[in-house]
């Protein structure tokens, strides 16, 4: 049987209690890294790390779909499956290139080799953008160009003055980098450089690494394996962080001038971005973490893993703004807006802003089974201490994350997809949680001063 047949046969059994309506999930079973996002033929494409069969991570398949608006997804066949002796371990992840009618993709395959894991990258090619074919001459970056193919991947494809290019996570000596290809052909590729390195406290590996131009300097992303906690920056097991500096084209070298964590919140890895025909660079990530229980793989639901709602970024002063896309604040319209003074309490809509200059605590859910975010005119906290379905991980403290922040003026944005909560507070801190509520009858509660409220549901 297979793999999309499976799917269409077995997707009836997913209970869609917490699957999220905007949020892109897959039909059935588990999900983690958004791969190969971009813009292809007037449409949206993609790709994931799929494991259809499960709602635990397993042997990896790319799954796939498409959008006209990025809210609203049409599921495609299964783009790569592990069906090659080079990638027989998992087709891991990697990223989408554009090349005239042509959507080339590369990832990483991985096998087992004398006992170790074997990651190299290899090159599919789809002139429908539905069907691929695997290059014939995969793998075409392995043992001839590094020595270490254990911890390998998440290639980075991308084209520059007619030459192919690849950014591919690596490690040395506990310390993670970025290596640097070139290709002129997507056959014959020489190693150029290590693109940048991690200092000792910044990770061991740097994931599904992404590097773009956004507002006159260059960005690179990388998704840390324990970067080293700074008080309360960087405490998840995994982090995402993002460079902003200038490439060095002599050098292909990175040169980075400052750094940063991308989210705040308790789940979030492994962004990717991509520009559209507006010039927008939008991301997207995987709204979870590693290390953890998922309460609907544990409620036998049969799926696990979805996506934050696509981003648009800009740079200013050196610092990422992220805003949710238009679209989706098109599909809202607004059902009421107030001045309030000491306590809100409202039905739970998809999308509350909340205005005000003084502290706050803010509510999700029922009296006794809720999210919590405060400002407590200093630094900005998620808890879900008070939530009766227990997420538990890795880190020492699992259930908070919090980060310094403070403005005279707040413009808070509370976006509620069942079990998927985004908070951007003055498009600078953003905070993406999950959270299972054992009753779908939620409502937000807001208490404070001199308080603004904006609450918008669903256009009709």
């Amino acid at each position: 049987m297979t793999v999309d047949k499976w799917i269409s046969e077995n997707k009836e059994l997913v209970n869609t209690m917490y699957k999220p309506l905007h949020h892109f999930s897959a039909p059935i079973g588990w999900i983690n890294d958004p791969n190969g996002f971009v813009y292809y033929k007037g449409e949206y494409h993609l790709f994931y790390q799929f494991h259809p069969y499960s709602a635990k991570w397993g042997p990896m398949h790319w799954g796939h779909a498409k959008s006209k608006d990025l809210l609203n997804w049409e599921h495609l066949p299964v783009a790569l499956e592990p069906n090659q002796p080079y990638d027989e371990g998992g087709c891991f992840s990697g990223t989408a290139l554009v090349q005239e009618d042509q959507l080339i993709l590369m990832y990483t395959g991985v096998s087992e080799e004398d006992g170790k894991s074997r990651q190299i990258q290899c090159i599919a090619v789809s002139t429908d953008g539905i069907t691929f074919e695997k290059s014939p001459h995969n793998p075409v970056i392995d043992e001839r160009h590094v020595k270490n193919t254990t911890d390998f991947r998440d290639p980075k494809i991308f084209r520059k003055n007619e030459k192919y290019y690849s950014l591919v996570a690596s490690t040395k000596d506990g310390i993670g980098n970025v290596l640097l290809f070139e290709s002129d052909d997507l056959v014959s590729w020489v190693f150029k450089s290590t693109f940048l390195t991690a200092e000792p406290h910044q990770g061991k590996i740097w994931e599904c690494p992404d590097l773009f131009e956004l507002d006159g300097k260059d960005v690179l992303i990388v998704s840390p394996i324990a970067f080293t906690s700074e008080g309360a920056r960087y405490t998840n097991v995994n982090s995402s962080v993002y460079f902003v500096g200038k490439v060095d084209w002599d050098t292909y070298k990175f040169i980075p001038e400052s750094y940063e964590e991308i989210d705040s919140g308790l789940d979030f890895y492994a962004p990717q971005t991509l520009k559209d025909d507006r010039n927008r660079r939008i991301l997207i990530a995987w709204q979870q973490m590693w290390g953890r229980n998922i309460p609907t793989d544990d409620l036998g639901h049969h799926w696990a893993g979805s996506m934050i709602i696509p981003r648009e970024l800009r740079l200013v002063d050196g610092k990422l703004i992220q805003t949710i896309v238009s679209e989706y604040n098109e599909a809202l319209t607004l059902a009421s807006s107030q001045n309030v003074d000491r306590l809100y309490r409202g039905q739970l809509e998809p999308f509350v802003q909340l205005e005000t200059t003084e502290p706050f605590s803010i509510e999700i859910g029922a009296d006794e089974d809720y999210l919590q975010f405060d400002y407590d005119g200093e630094s900005l906290m998620i808890d879900r201490t008070n939530l009766q379905q227990s997420i538990q991980g890795e880190e020492e403290q699992s259930d908070k994350r919090s980060k310094c922040y403070s403005s005279e003026n707040l413009i808070v944005k509370i976006y509620v997809d069942k079990a998927c909560c985004e908070i951007i507070v003055n498009d600078e801190v953003t905070f993406s949680t999950t959270f299972y509520l054992e009753s779908v009858d939620a409502e937000i509660k807001v208490k404070g001063k001199d308080l603004k409220i904006d609450v918008y549901n669903k256009k009709i």
